[in-house]
Formats: C-alpha cells, sequence, structure tokens
C-alpha cells in the first residue's frame, strides 16, 4: 500500500491497457456487488471489507507491476522476486526438515499448498532470471517433490511435476494457443461434474490409487462435488460474497471447507459472472503474442493453475497476479528489442545442452 501511494502521482494511462483494465475493471465492479448484497448474511465474514480489499489490491498489483518495469527492467523485477522467493522457500524447508516437530497442519509459509505453491513460484522465477541452467532446474524441482512428500501435498507434486514436464517441453507456440486454454479451463470447471469417467479409466483410477496413494474419492473431493447444487441453489449469479467460502460450506456442510474446485469456487464467493471474467482476462492475456519465449514459464504456471483448479482452489489473488504479471511482460515496450534479437537467437532459454 505504502509503494502504491507513493507511485500513484506518475501512474499514465496507456491506451493498449483499455482491454484488461476493463475486464479487470468489470470483475472488481461485481465483486463489489457480489459483497454488497451479502454483507449482511455472515456471523465472522465482512464480504464489503474483504470485497474492496481485493479489488484495492488488484490495482496495486497492476500498477505497481507496470511501473516497475518501465522505470527498472523486467529483469530487475525478477530477480527481486526469486531471491525473496529463495529466501522464504529455504527458511521454511529448513524448519520442516530438522525441526518437524514444530507444525501440525501449518507451516511458516501456512498449509502445505501454501507451501507448494510457493516452490512453483520459486522454479518459475528461476527458469525466467539470467544464470539458469538445466542442472539448477532439476535441483529446484527435486527439492520441491522432497517437500511435497514432507508436507503430505501430492497435489502440489503433480502440480510441480507438469510445471517441470511444460517447461521442458519450450511448447511457446502450443501454450499461447487461446483455444487450448479455453479447453484446458473448461475441463476443469467441468470435473466435479464428470469425475466418475475420469476417476473409472483405469490409468487414472492406478495413477490416483497406487501412485498418489489416495483414494479414488480424492479425499472428499467427490462427496464435496455432490453438494454443489446445493449450495449454488440462488446464488449461482452473484455468489454468497467474497472470502465466504469457508463460512458458507462449513455451515451447510459441518465439515467441508470449500468446493474444491477453482472455478466453483469463485462461483460461490462472487458469482460465475467473476469466474467467467476471470477467465476470459487469462485468455486474453494468454494469447497476446509478444515476448513469449521470454514469458513462456509464466504462461506454463497459469496452465498449470488452470489444470490443478480441477481439485484446488486456484483461482485466487496469487493467480490474478500471475496473469497481471504475464500481461506487463508482454506488454512492456522495454521487452519488445529482446523478444526481437535475443530471444531469436535462443538466449532466454533454459540450457539443455
Amino acid at each position: 500500500m505504502i509503494l502504491f501511494t507513493l507511485i500513484l502521482p506518475k501512474i499514465r494511462f496507456r491506451q493498449k491497457d483499455i482491454p484488461i483494465l476493463a475486464l479487470l475493471g468489470t470483475y472488481s465492479i461485481f465483486t463489489f456487488i457480489s459483497a454488497f448484497v451479502n454483507k449482511d448474511n455472515y456471523v465472522y465474514t465482512h464480504t464489503v471489507a474483504g470485497g474492496l480489499f481485493h479489488i484495492l489490491i488488484i490495482f496495486e498489483i497492476f500498477q505497481v507491476f507496470v511501473y516497475a518495469v518501465k522505470v527498472k527492467s523486467a529483469d530487475f523485477i525478477i530477480k527481486i522476486f526469486l531471491c525473496l522467493s529463495f529466501v522464504y522457500v529455504m527458511c521454511n524447508d529448513f524448519f520442516v526438515i530438522f525441526h518437524p516437530e514444530m507444525f501440525k497442519y501449518d507451516y511458516l509459509l501456512g498449509n502445505k499448498f501454501t507451501v507448494l505453491y510457493k516452490h512453483i513460484e520459486w522454479i518459475v522465477l528461476y527458469c525466467m532470471g539470467k544464470q539458469k541452467n538445466i542442472f539448477g532446474f532439476l535441483a529446484i524441482v527435486a527439492v520441491s517433490l522432497y517437500m511435497s512428500a514432507k508436507v503430505n501435498c501430492m497435489t502440489g507434486a503433480v502440480g510441480i511435476g507438469i510445471l517441470a514436464v511444460f517447461i521442458l517441453m519450450k511448447a511457446e507456440r502450443l501454450l499461447q494457443k487461446r483455444f487450448l486454454f479455453v479447453g484446458i479451463a473448461g475441463m476443469s470447471a467441468v470435473f466435479p461434474f464428470v469425475y466418475d469417467f475420469f476417476t473409472g479409466i483405469y490409468p487414472i483410477r492406478y495413477f490416483i490409487v497406487n501412485i498418489l496413494n489416495r483414494t479414488t474419492g480424492m479425499t472428499g473431493r467427490t462427496v464435496i462435488f455432490d453438494y454443489l447444487p446445493l449450495i449454488l441453489r440462488n446464488h449461482l449469479v452473484l455468489g454468497y460474497g467474497y472470502n465466504t467460502a469457508y463460512e458458507v460450506w462449513i455451515s451447510a456442510t459441518d465439515w467441508y471447507p470449500n468446493a474444491q474446485n477453482a472455478f466453483w469456487n469463485c462461483v460461490c464467493e462472487q458469482g460465475i459472472i467473476c469466474a467467467v471474467l476471470l477467465t476470459v482476462t487469462a485468455v486474453h492475456v494468454i494469447g497476446i503474442r509478444k515476448n513469449i519465449k521470454f514469458c513462456y514459464p509464466l504462461m506454463c504456471v497459469i496452465y498449470v493453475y488452470a489444470i490443478l483448479g480441477a481439485v484446488e482452489i486456484t483461482m485466487d489473488i496469487t493467480l490474478i497476479g500471475w496473469i497481471i504479471f504475464l500481461y506487463v511482460l508482454k506488454s512492456g515496450e522495454k521487452n519488445d528489442k529482446r523478444d526481437n534479437t535475443r530471444l531469436q537467437r535462443g538466449k532466454i532459454h533454459i540450457r539443455m545442452h
């Protein structure tokens, strides 16, 4: 907030930002409407305060990234965030490995999902930095997979594995196809209604049971999915208000804390209009055709979030931050020259040879 206040007088309007600002602005309007309509319905959750803070954070992230890339450079921002991620991850992992008795459910970074998402962030930022190589990449992936086992987060391990495969594929032109992202996001959204079909496929069932050591009920997720029609009845359009998922689901089920699906949890909190707008924003940014190779790891992580969204809550402020970061790096003038010279010579890739 202090940084945003300091740069506020220096913010300049960019005409090319109109589409994404229109999408984020419309998303923010409906988020506030949802929060206001539901403001008196809860004991613990203050929907209006939470919704306004969420909206403010979105535009703070956007303007800070735009200003920072303009004044400094993309490499400077990546270096700062990479150093911070490294420090956070190392401090957390040290205590988890050498002093596990300190923790039961939550760690220094938060719950087990937060821990693994921070490792995913570490991988992405490393792959965007200048001093990367295949050995460092594999070492970071190995550490992240080891930590997923230590904190018993198999979903995180799957996400790290998918991210590593995407990055090694170097399929820039494929992942920037909007129809591909729409297809994956669509399958993630419909998963709660067709999970019986997918878990009935033998290779998928074998992977869940024998590799992940989970039941085909995916730790109760299929039971949660069965509650969705009941929970969303009369609340499909505007939801229950920002940040209400825990209170709503606990009140309705006495046990389950959220929808365990990114799209439908967003629908539960902010309504289907907001969920669709957020998806459309991601589709818009994915399809921008500038600085694709440089931004490839960012595109990969957004795809990973879309895939994990089938069984996790990934449509949140972190995803919005990734989308905005991707947009700023794709649209920043200071990256144009890099994209047309160094990228074409392959100097920005992970050196695989």
